[in-house]
């Protein structure tokens, strides 16, 4: 028991074991600069290319953190493009629509100014009466766009520091095996929260809290690896670059009852993912969780800042397409599962940050088996270490 305790800090002993300041989470300074030198400098998911299936289709991502509105648009060579969603005349909102199909051209509902599927600028209303029109030189700003494992990102230089598959480092070839591709998109929620984005992804990259936090918790402390204590305990913890993966393995003597019996008993169409142990979580700096359970089920955050107070969480469960009705009864199962303990998630999220925010307390505290926050505080301080200092401090 004693050499298991404080492995982490043995193991990653740059990562500190301080104290972390409340400071970066409360004050709006700290928000205005993580636009800067966090959001508008890595790349960030922004979909998938099942948003996005057939040529003409497009959707818009609202991204507040940016102060930015982004079209995201399949073209008709096929390729996916991503365009600051602006028209080129008077800077109007192009796009109003969350999502659709065009048949080969997006026109502003201002003055009608037409482009193609490629950003070009194709028609202008009464052009003649202009004094001077450059098409060549107005079509839509386009986003540095790429893909990897179906998720499409965006970033916002103009020339990125990193290719994306450089940005992600190691998370490509760990996640090499995966295929992502025989996962759909099944349902989705979005949940606007009273709380800074880094309380809730610090609250959902530990596992800490899972015997204490709420009865749904305490059910799946039960089938997980624990100590003695019933304490939670990662199997596996790495790092790749500012990215995480932890994972951890499941409880021997666990034997399902009622109606974890009955699913359980449900004959599941196999898809073999070559995960680290029973549940695996990857975090993708800044905002992305992309995370793995048992039965080919994959589920993925987006923590969107929109005030230093305010975050949507944006929570997608994927799944196999269902061979019959008794694994989609399954599906739902464990949607309705791991819905029920987000919404316990939600209420500590909020708790935290109201706390937080009260200033009782200039910091607070991280155990060893909460090393993976201190390593997504490490990528933080990375972008941040080039802000401007707030106050003095930093």
């Amino acid at each position: 028991m004693a050499s298991e305790l404080k492995r982490w800090a043995t193991k990653y002993p740059d990562l500190g074991t301080g104290p972390l300041p409340v400071e970066p989470y409360i004050s709006p300074e700290y928000a205005e600069l993580e636009r800067e030198h966090i959001f508008r400098r890595v790349w960030l998911n922004v979909g998938r290319i099942d948003d996005v299936p057939t040529p003409g289709s497009y959707f818009v991502r609202e991204i507040a953190v940016c102060g930015a509105s982004v079209l995201v648009i399949h073209g008709s060579d096929g390729v996916i493009r991503a365009f600051h969603n602006v028209c080129s005349h008077r800077s109007n909102k192009l796009v109003w629509e969350e999502r659709g199909q065009c048949g080969g051209y997006l026109s502003c509902c201002f003055h009608g100014w037409t482009y193609d599927l490629e950003g070009k600028l194709r028609g202008v209303l009464d052009e003649d009466n202009f004094h001077e029109i450059a098409r060549e030189r107005l079509g839509l700003s386009p986003l540095a766009t790429d893909t990897w494992k179906g998720f499409i990102f965006v970033h916002f230089q103009h020339e990125p520091e990193e290719t994306l598959e450089e940005y992600l480092g190691g998370m490509t070839e760990e996640l090499a095996d995966h295929d992502l591709g025989a996962l759909h998109l099944t349902f989705r929620y979005d949940v606007e929260e009273r709380a800074n984005w880094k309380v809730a992804i610090d609250a959902q990259n530990e596992i800490y809290h899972l015997p204490i936090l709420g009865p749904v918790h305490g059910a799946f402390t039960d089938i997980l690896e624990t100590n003695e204590e019933g304490c939670t305990r990662f199997s596996h913890f790495k790092r790749f670059g500012r990215h995480t993966l932890w994972a951890t393995g499941g409880n021997p003597d666990y034997v399902p009852a009622g109606v974890e019996q009955l699913i359980g008993a449900v004959p599941i169409t196999p898809l073999e993912l070559p995960t680290n142990s029973l549940f695996d979580f990857y975090v993708l700096f800044p905002n992305m969780v992309i995370a793995f359970l048992p039965g080919g089920m994959m589920f993925t955050y987006n923590f969107w800042p929109q005030a230093v107070d305010r975050t949507v969480w944006e929570i997608r469960f994927h799944f196999p397409k269902p061979t019959d009705a008794a694994e989609l009864v399954v599906q739902h199962y464990r949607k309705t599962q791991l819905r029920d303990a987000l919404a316990e998630d939600i209420a500590g999220h909020q708790n935290v940050y109201a706390g937080l925010a009260s200033r009782a307390k200039s910091e607070f505290f991280l155990q060893d088996e909460e090393v993976q926050i201190r390593s997504f505080h490490a990528s933080w301080h990375e972008l941040m270490d080039g802000a401007v200092a707030v106050d003095g401090r930093w």
